[in-house]
């Protein structure tokens, strides 16, 4: 594995918990520059039947402003998954995006809240209303933008770095935030189409499903990547 740099620019919390995965499977220099802020909102909603989990986010706010235990979750992904399962959610399907959690929720399930950021992509509630289901959504979480840090820009100076992008939104702050002297450093592996399509430069990959093995796999098989030859599905 060459060792090119990496700059990690999820929330904290995930990218820190990356970059140990990360070192453990032999990568080098390692830089958290987190894009985003996940802010708790000030109180929850009263969820009486199920909840819609589709970020681990929502399963750390929910914990961080004192949910109960003992709900039933229909969830987008493993990794939320187990975060669900570690706070106390009873888990009953995982899908690997969004859309496919509108198809297996079951008509018999309860009334169920979305249980979501501030900014979203969709409308997961509104669209299982239209399927029959009692659902809605809260907003128990802001996701604040954050300027890219001096360290981050000292890195993507020195020369190619690799940055995992993960969600449309950090995609598209780091374009925002990230000038064309500095761009053309940037060796971008991204979670998905969407996620690839607010990249700042076109993806060296794009993991084969959207999820975090895939995701991993692909940063991988990505460290020694070119701006236009790399590993992982074609872009």
């Amino acid at each position: 594995m060459q060792a090119m740099p990496i700059l990690l620019i999820r929330p904290r919390d995930q990218s820190e918990a990356l970059a140990e995965t990360l070192r453990a499977a032999g990568a080098g220099r390692i830089v958290i520059a987190p894009l985003i802020a996940i802010v708790p909102g000030d109180s929850l909603p009263d969820v009486a039947g199920g909840a819609l989990l589709t970020s681990g986010n929502a399963v750390r706010a929910w914990v961080a402003l004192g949910g109960r235990r003992g709900l039933p979750a229909w969830v987008v992904g493993p990794g939320t998954a187990a975060a669900a399962r570690a706070a106390g959610f009873d888990v009953r399907g995982v899908v690997p995006d969004a859309a496919a959690l509108t198809d297996r929720v079951p008509r018999d399930a309860p009334p169920l809240v979305h249980l979501r950021g501030a900014v979203q992509r969709g409308d997961l509630a509104g669209t299982l209303r239209a399927r029959g289901l009692a659902a809605g959504d809260a907003v128990i979480y802001r996701q604040d933008a954050l300027p890219l840090s001096p360290e981050a820009r000292s890195l993507l100076a020195e020369g190619p770095a690799l940055v995992p992008l993960y969600s449309p939104r950090t995609a598209a702050i780091l374009r925002a935030e990230c000038p064309g002297e500095l761009r053309a450093h940037l060796r971008v592996v991204a979670l998905s189409d969407a996620v690839a399509a607010e990249s700042p430069v076109p993806p060296c990959g794009i993991a084969e499903t959207p999820d975090g093995s895939a995701m991993l796999r692909t940063i991988l098989a990505n460290l020694g990547a070119s701006p236009v030859e790399g590993r992982g599905r074609s872009v």
